[in-house]
């Protein structure tokens, strides 16, 4: 019995060490022959280090890389859905913790003189098994992880490779570990830092994974909004953004001075029988650039609010201010039609809000301004036409 004890209690480890790993990967192929194949790979590694260790008398140490650590890795490689910095942290996490129970495993059975074999083996499957249905849940959060999020994994799989590395560096050199028992102390405390470590590790990926998931949330509810209040083909906030920035405005706007101005394509009819709906889905656009650069965020809000309508707010502007820009407008306008040659021009209509006006009311007596203007243009351009 006290030469069978360790030979289960080295089997153990193995294969909780197998079984752990197995759930924390990401199969590529999750079918049934798949997974069956990594079951009977487990079981020719545990063979084979049964075989290395206790029919031929290979060290302990040199079985454990020789039959397990390189073929698990190399297996598991194989049927990884991602062979990159995920797979090879994961790998170093697995064993480093493997490493660490079955120390304390073995230094407990040390301590405990003739029973050893048997504190051992039950220290070791109890470790394993706390470990094993206490961690379920986050194994799987685990696999949510790596399969959600593709970078920053480097960095950490870089850490856990050091102290993989190092912990089997202090125990195996200059000579094994339980043979120099009296450092046995100082290895527990850096197991239990190192477990620590990895214990803070697990809550900050669950804590990524929270992040992650209300990161697509409001990824999906920045789709939702623009969806809802932004104009599909210009890009600029549609009607239902204008009504609510009046209802936001009438409700703020206290000792603020709101300029209401309204916007109109000249000939735009023309240029869509003429030229084509292409061509005059290409003037709403570039007349939607050209507002956007002159009435910037955040004293500006521009919008489409209908056809060929657009409308735009100024907040604590001087009357100065909106004819230079309105100067600015006009030029810019004659640039953008000689770029996408396309004859492009505005009418507009502007008017401040008064303190007992309402901003629907305002708007009212820019959009008859902005006709007035629209009026005079064709006027203008009918009598030059007569006088050619």
């Amino acid at each position: 019995m006290e030469k069978i004890l360790p030979i289960i209690s080295d089997l153990s480890i193995i294969f909780f060490d197998l079984l752990i790993f197995s759930k924390m990967i990401v199969l590529k192929n999750k079918k049934t022959v798949n997974k069956l194949m990594i079951y009977v790979g487990c079981a020719v590694i545990i063979t084979a280090y049964f075989f290395a260790t206790y029919i031929y008398n290979l060290a302990a140490s040199v079985s454990s890389v020789l039959c397990m650590s390189v073929p698990s890795l190399l297996l598991f490689y194989c049927f990884s859905e991602y062979k990159d910095a995920r797979f090879f942290l994961t790998f170093c996490f697995v064993d480093t913790t493997s490493l660490i129970i079955a120390f304390f495993g073995r230094y407990a059975g040390i301590l405990s003189g003739r029973s050893g074999s048997v504190v051992s083996l039950c220290v070791v499957d109890l470790l394993f098994s706390v470990l094993y249905f206490t961690g379920r849940p986050y194994f799987q959060r685990y696999t949510e992880l790596l399969e959600t999020v593709n970078e920053g994994w480097g960095a950490m799989m870089a850490s856990t490779c050091i102290i993989y590395f190092g912990l089997v560096f202090i125990a195996a050199y200059p000579k094994p570990l339980v043979e120099r028992i009296e450092y046995a102390p100082s290895y527990l405390t850096f197991c239990a830092v190192v477990l620590s470590s990895y214990a803070v590790f697990i809550k900050s990926i669950v804590k990524t994974k929270k992040i992650n998931e209300q990161f697509q949330l409001l990824q999906k509810e920045k789709k939702f909004h623009k969806l809802a209040y932004i104009d599909a083909l210009t890009e600029i906030g549609n009607r239902a953004a204008y009504m609510d920035k009046i209802n936001m405005l009438e409700r703020t706007r206290c000792g603020n001075k709101v300029c209401v101005l309204v916007f109109d394509m000249n000939d735009f009819k023309n240029i869509n029988d003429t030229l084509g709906h292409q061509m005059g889905d290409m003037a709403l656009k570039a007349a939607a650039d050209v507002l956007r650069q002159v009435f910037p965020e955040p004293s500006y809000s521009v919008f489409r609010i209908g056809g060929d309508e657009f409308s735009a707010f100024a907040q604590n502007q001087t009357e100065a201010e909106i004819g230079a820009r309105l100067g600015q407008l006009n030029q810019l306008m004659k640039e953008k039609s000689a770029a996408v040659g396309i004859p492009l021009s505005l009418s507009v209509g502007y008017e401040f809000v008064g303190a007992n006006d309402t901003l629907e009311k305002c708007f009212y007596r820019a959009d008859q301004k902005m006709y007035q203007a629209k009026k005079e243009q064709k006027l203008g351009e009918e009598e030059r036409g007569a006088c050619l």
